[in-house]
């Protein structure tokens, strides 16, 4: 392992942005934000950049309360070897994980690097799908959270209700064909053919969520809004099913399919969902005095 430690910042500075305003944004009609996503120069500390990363987004989700005994998964793409990738170890709990527990599995499950421990089987077929037919898919994010698993029992996606909902727009998938406990190869492979070419998030129905993206900020990122637009979506249909909301003749209010898609521009896009993770980050780097780095 490395030891590198990368604790960059991802916070733009007017400096960086090449202007004097201190707005992100770039006065124009359509949504694009001036903040870039800090690549390290070579693979190497790419890879510890990440690995740092997977291990804060672990604690971030504990905090959060996504941890659920064995369950659950983060996978990172190795940078320096792409056809093999690292997972949490099976047993752990997510606010105890560190970067030196991840596991370094090649493509038919063999550890060849990270820790000697065991790792979840079904995560280990989930992930190795995703990664082996999407490429560009550098990091997923696999939990059972309680809002996300509750609305995945209807088998429907999510309504534009809000802002933040449009993060989602035409690029979330619904997999309705529950087979139990992911231990064979080909529901892996199914659960890939869900997201298709290019989608990153899936609801899993009957089962939770599954986030992905370039990096494991943005996998993080999106998992946790999909998780609070499940929790938006359940106390909506509450509000319009209860007593009080049908005396009153409450209605859903979607967003207008135009209107999402500018603002899936610009809420959605790999670097504003980098930008939604990095404050959890550092919160819990602050948190933790950043013990999960070691």
């Amino acid at each position: 392992m490395s030891t590198i430690t990368s604790t960059a910042t991802a916070t733009p500075s007017i400096e960086a942005t090449g202007s004097s305003s201190a707005l992100n944004r770039t006065r124009q009609s359509e949504p694009k934000s001036r903040f870039h996503i800090p690549w390290p120069a070579t693979k190497q500390a790419h890879l510890r950049w990440q690995l740092e990363q997977m291990a804060g987004a672990f604690r971030v989700f504990a905090k959060l309360g996504y941890a659920d005994g064995g369950s659950g998964h983060i996978s990172l793409r190795d940078p320096v070897r792409p056809n093999t990738f690292w997972i949490n170890p099976y047993g752990v709990h997510f606010g105890l994980l560190k970067v030196s527990d991840m596991v370094h599995v090649d493509e038919d499950g063999n550890r060849i690097g990270g820790a000697y421990k065991l790792i979840n089987t079904a995560g280990f077929i989930i992930h190795s799908a995703i990664h082996q037919r999407r490429p560009d898919i550098h990091a997923a994010c696999h939990m059972h959270s309680p809002y996300g698993r509750a609305w995945s029992n209807f088998g429907r996606p999510i309504d534009m209700l809000n802002q933040d909902s449009c993060m989602f727009y035409d690029e979330l998938e619904v997999y309705s064909n529950f087979g139990g406990v992911v231990f064979a190869k080909e529901e892996g492979g199914r659960l890939a053919d869900a997201l298709g070419p290019r989608k990153k998030n899936l609801i899993l129905q009957n089962h939770g969520l599954l986030t992905s993206g370039g990096t494991v900020a943005e996998a993080a990122a999106f998992f946790i809004a999909l998780e609070r637009a499940c929790q938006c979506q359940l106390l909506t249909e509450a509000a319009i099913g209860g007593d009080i909301g049908k005396a009153s003749g409450l209605k859903k209010s979607i967003v207008s399919e135009e209107e999402a898609v500018y603002t899936k521009k610009g809420t959605g896009s790999p670097e504003v969902m980098y930008m939604q993770f990095e404050p959890e980050y550092q919160m819990i780097l602050k948190e933790t005095n950043g013990d999960f780095l070691t």
